[in-house]
């Protein structure tokens, strides 16, 4: 199954960019994207950190590995249907795997409707993406300290 990044993953190949660290991350060589909501959450962490030259250029270099998905039209109804699941108010379900409402980031939500409409697993480090797991796309969460 091809792959969607979450931000914290790319944050991790910046810090310690090595083969090994990729192959981690995905094992079978899988297709990698990311959502354009993706880069500019990089680029402003980049930017409130005050990354030098070399970080900078390394983030460059893996944005250029990697497939870009923007934000289109096509993703609104996804991005609706996500974001009322998550509050417990999305008429197409019944059974919730979760008891209260779970509120996402409007970032989150963007990359999470770019994941399911695309049919792409999740790989995240944190639990943000946990309640939309096989409702919506299946997530695989790594635990930061193994990106280490």
């Amino acid at each position: 199954m091809n792959l969607l990044f979450d931000t914290n993953i790319l944050i991790s190949l910046v810090r310690d960019y090595s083969l090994n660290l990729f192959q981690q991350i995905n094992p079978n060589n899988n297709k990698m994207f990311i959502s354009i909501v993706t880069v500019g959450e990089l680029r402003s962490i980049a930017l409130q950190n005050n990354w030098g030259v070399n970080k900078l250029a390394l983030l460059e270099a893996l944005l250029e590995e990697i497939l870009i998905i923007e934000i289109t039209e096509t993703l609104i109804d996804t991005y609706a249907q996500i974001d009322a699941y998550a509050q417990h108010r999305n008429p197409a379900f019944s059974n919730y795997p979760f008891k209260t409402a779970r509120n996402m980031g409007k970032n989150d939500l963007w990359i999470a409707a770019t994941a399911a409409l695309l049919g792409l697993q999740l790989v995240t480090t944190d639990s943000d993406f946990d309640h939309l797991h096989e409702a919506f796309f299946d997530v695989q969460r790594i635990k930061p300290s193994d990106l280490k």
